[in-house]
C-alpha cells in the first residue's frame, strides 16, 4: 500500500509543478508581448513642413497659461517629408497646459497630421483637421483644414511667415488634466 501511495503522490507532485512551470510561462509571455507603457509625459506631432526647422512645446504647471523658455522642449523637422516629432518630458514634468510652435523659419507651409498627448498609456489623439478644437485659432496665419484627410495646413498670410503657435483649449486643459491623473 505504502508504494502506491507513494507512486500517487509522485503523480501529483509532478501534476503540480507542471501546472506552476506552465503558468510561470505563460505570464512571461503576457510581459515580453506586453506594449511598453510610457512613463513621461510625451507629445508625438506627425506633420509635414516644406523647410527644414524646428518645432517646439511650450508647457506650464501651474494652470496657467504663462509659456516660459525654461518649459520648452525643442525638436527639429526635416523639410519635404512627413515625420513624427517627438516632445518627451523628464519624469518630474506634468503639465498642466501646453503650446505647439511650428517652426521659427520662413516656411511656405506646415501640414498637422496627427498629435498624440500621452502620460502613462493614457492618450488623447488629434486630428489635424480637429485641430482647433484643441488649440486656439492664430488669425496672422492662412489655415485650411481637410476633414477627408484629417490634416491641418498652416500657411503664410500675405507672405509674410511669422512662429505660428497654438495656445490650448478649455477641451486640451481638461483632457491633459484627464489621463495625467488617471493611472
Amino acid at each position: 500500500k505504502s508504494q502506491k501511495m507513494k507512486n500517487k503522490f509522485l503523480v501529483f507532485l509532478v501534476a503540480v509543478t507542471a501546472t506552476f512551470v506552465s503558468c510561470g510561462e505563460k505570464k512571461e509571455e503576457k510581459v515580453e508581448n506586453a506594449k511598453p507603457v510610457n512613463e513621461f509625459f510625451s507629445v508625438e506631432v506627425q506633420a509635414l513642413a516644406s523647410k527644414t526647422d524646428d518645432f517646439a512645446m511650450y508647457f506650464s504647471e501651474d494652470n496657467t497659461s504663462n509659456f516660459k523658455d525654461i518649459n520648452a522642449v525643442w525638436h527639429g523637422i526635416k523639410g519635404g517629408a512627413e515625420e513624427t516629432v517627438p516632445f518627451i518630458l523628464t519624469e518630474e514634468k506634468i503639465p498642466t497646459h501646453i503650446r505647439l510652435d511650428f517652426g521659427l523659419k520662413n516656411q511656405d507651409s506646415v501640414v498637422v497630421k496627427n498629435i498624440k498627448v500621452d502620460y502613462f498609456g493614457n492618450t488623447l489623439e488629434i486630428k489635424g483637421s480637429d485641430f482647433f478644437n484643441y488649440f486656439i485659432k492664430d488669425e496672422q496665419f492662412i489655415t485650411k483644414t481637410d476633414p477627408a484627410k484629417g490634416t491641418l495646413t498652416i500657411l503664410a498670410k500675405e507672405g509674410v511667415y511669422k512662429t505660428p503657435y497654438y495656445y490650448p483649449t478649455q477641451l486640451t486643459i481638461d483632457k491633459i488634466k484627464e489621463i495625467t491623473t488617471k493611472k
